[in-house]
């Protein structure tokens, strides 16, 4: 983040390419751009950051991960045309046969899938530790251990990570470490000011918030950031300029956004924690949240997120979201609008039950993105849901 500038001003700010007085940065919809002189000089060393393909950058997408880079206080940045294609590019173009990296089985599904799947097959070893345990962590670190992979707080089950505790122990180790902070927002924590080396974010879900743009971003030590980006080239997961207009336009209210995100949910906890129907809340705002004092050293602006517990199974939990009519039954996270599903018939429906259950997704288990609606219509709408 620039020094001399807060976050909100450098949400709306940086990185705009304001060409021929314009306040926004154009949408350049342009697959190629004219060689000349600064430019050939740019591919002979190495492309990046050089205007040639916008199969390799765009001015919108240069526009874009420079600012959030700023947000989160990193050296450099890519953009990429989803929140996987930034997680597999950056996991693919830094581990090689042969390595090793620790991770959690909390991590996004599609995640998990990546580390148990696909990464074993490259020869690519994968221990999973338990991500509230950073001892657990640094106990399964072997001789050939390259990375360790975390998410600052995790998608569904909302355990909060000690990033303070996972930097120290990659540092001592001499190991990368990769955060996944798309749950928090750069605006409740940026764990690069914390000592790690890489953050990704699904840009999808809070860095945009509106519900009509899909991507992906890793940001971070410049270095790493050009290893990963000769991968972006290779595996084709460029971003389009447009959806990177639509991705700037809506960082700009992130800094507005998210305080009432992060309020709505924990006042909504609040209520869920009395009422009868309900068996368990889960938000790291209220006080006998297992990691509570965590949070509030890591995160203490908290989040948008919310998890609870119906009573019954998950035909119930179905049952109760199939008669909401202001929340919206859909996957996916971080818009205007509260967004809510059962991630065991959605986004975690492919990780083995036993591996849901471990990881604290019990039946009746919901997810729910808590949207910047009255509070008061958020929770008639759940209370009518409930006794019908």
């Amino acid at each position: 983040m620039d020094d001399d500038k807060r976050f909100s001003t450098n949400a709306i700010h940086s990185g705009t390419y304001q060409a021929d007085g314009a306040v926004n940065t154009p949408v350049y919809l342009s697959s190629t751009y004219r060689l000349d002189e600064e430019r050939y000089a740019g591919w002979a060393a190495g492309a990046q950051h050089t205007l040639l393909y916008a199969r390799i950058s765009s001015v919108n997408s240069e526009a874009v991960a420079k600012k959030i880079a700023t947000l989160e206080g990193a050296e450099d940045g890519e953009i990429f045309s989803s929140g996987m294609s930034a997680i597999s590019t950056t996991l693919m173009g830094l581990l090689s046969r042969g390595d090793h990296v620790v991770a959690s089985p909390d991590v996004y599904g599609g995640t998990y899938g990546l580390m148990v799947e696909d990464l074993p097959r490259f020869g690519i070893e994968v221990t999973m530790a338990d991500i509230r345990d950073p001892a657990s962590y640094e106990a399964a670190i072997q001789p050939n251990t390259k990375m360790l992979y975390s998410e600052s707080l995790t998608n569904p089950t909302l355990k909060v990570c000690d990033l303070e505790a996972i930097a120290e122990i990659a540092h001592r180790h001499n190991l990368i470490s990769v955060v996944d902070n798309t749950f928090t927002s750069p605006w409740a924590i940026q764990p690069i000011s914390i000592g790690h080396h890489l953050v990704i974010h699904s840009t999808t879900k809070y860095l945009n918030g509106h519900s009509d743009h899909i991507g992906g971003v890793v940001v971070g030590n410049k270095e790493l950031i050009s290893q990963i980006f000769s991968k972006k080239i290779h595996f084709g997961g460029s971003a389009d300029p447009h959806s990177c207009f639509m991705l700037e336009r809506g960082i700009k209210t992130l800094g507005v956004r998210m305080p009432t995100h992060a309020s709505n949910a924990a006042e909504l906890a609040r209520r869920l924690s009395d009422h009868p129907l309900i068996e368990k809340v889960i938000h790291p705002s209220l006080p006998d949240h297992p990691d509570f004092d965590v949070a509030q050293r890591i995160m203490p602006k908290g989040t948008g997120m919310l998890a609870f517990v119906i009573k019954g199974d998950d035909r119930d939990a179905m049952k109760f979201m199939s008669r909401l009519s202001i929340i919206f039954e859909a996957t996916s996270l971080g818009g205007v609008e509260s967004l809510i599903e059962v991630p065991a018939t959605s986004s975690h429906m492919f990780v083995p039950p036993e591996v849901r259950l471990k990881s604290g997704i019990d039946p009746g288990f919901i997810r729910l993105s808590v949207g910047l609606e009255d509070i008061d219509d958020i929770w008639s709408d759940i209370c009518t849901a409930l006794e019908e």
